[in-house]
């Protein structure tokens, strides 16, 4: 065998991990993979506001007018009312018993005099409703809405029924809570048993007003009586 044809036998028999050719491929092919994993340094990392994603969007924060609060103390209902409206505050105004606190007078303020609040806070009022009452006084006044609402009898009326031995028998500041706590509107009281008289009883005027007005019949005011009269249907 010739020394030529032993070397083409040894080129063809060399292993391709021994071939020139196969490394140089092996090199182009590591530099683009390389090339391909190189982070982008430009990436944005903002998101842009016009891909609906709102949780990257800074919020507009409002800013809301400081407001100095009032000393309320020695102020109205319809005053404290104004202050608010004026000054953009939500006024809440609350009732609650007090043993020092006469009705109806002011007890306390949420947010202290000379403090600061902004624009659309709260702010609570409270408001006296005197010492709570007790049961006795409870159940008077109970009783007293009944024959006011359902009897449409006077004020004088029930408080003697309230007190009548032969009617509630409740003691008189008991009777007396009541006749001071019930919301009636008397005039409208009389208009009611003022017409009952006309329509069932057929009464004149004239005895109608008289029996509005007489203590053995309802003990209304001469006032409630002549606005009971001058409302009646003709």
């Amino acid at each position: 065998m010739s020394n030529d044809t032993a070397n083409d036998t040894d080129v063809q028999k060399k292993p391709i991990y021994k071939r020139w050719w196969f490394w140089l491929i092996v090199i182009i092919i590591l530099i683009a993979i390389g090339s391909s994993q190189t982070p982008n340094t430009n990436t944005n990392t903002n998101t842009n506001t016009n891909t609906g994603d709102s949780t990257n969007i800074t919020p507009v924060v409002e800013n809301k007018v400081e407001v100095t609060v009032s000393d309320f103390s020695g102020s109205t209902r319809e005053s404290i009312e104004e202050w608010c409206t004026n000054n953009k505050i939500k006024c809440d105004f609350v009732e609650e018993y007090s043993d020092t606190v006469e009705k109806g007078m002011f007890i306390s303020q949420s947010v202290q005099a000379n403090a600061t609040m902004h624009e659309g806070d709260t702010l609570t009022i409270k408001y006296s409703l005197g010492k709570e009452p007790t049961v006795e006084y409870k159940n008077a006044l109970k009783k007293g809405e009944t024959y006011a609402n359902m009897m449409n009898m006077s004020k004088q009326a029930i408080y003697d029924q309230l007190t009548s031995e032969y009617g509630e028998n409740f003691p008189d500041d008991a009777a007396q809570y009541a006749i001071d706590n019930l919301n009636v509107d008397w005039k409208a009281n009389a208009l009611e048993k003022a017409k009952i008289y006309q329509e069932t009883m057929s009464m004149s005027r004239q005895k109608i007003y008289d029996q509005l007005i007489s203590e053995y019949g309802d003990k209304f005011t001469e006032e409630e009586a002549q606005y009971a009269i001058d409302n009646l249907p003709q």
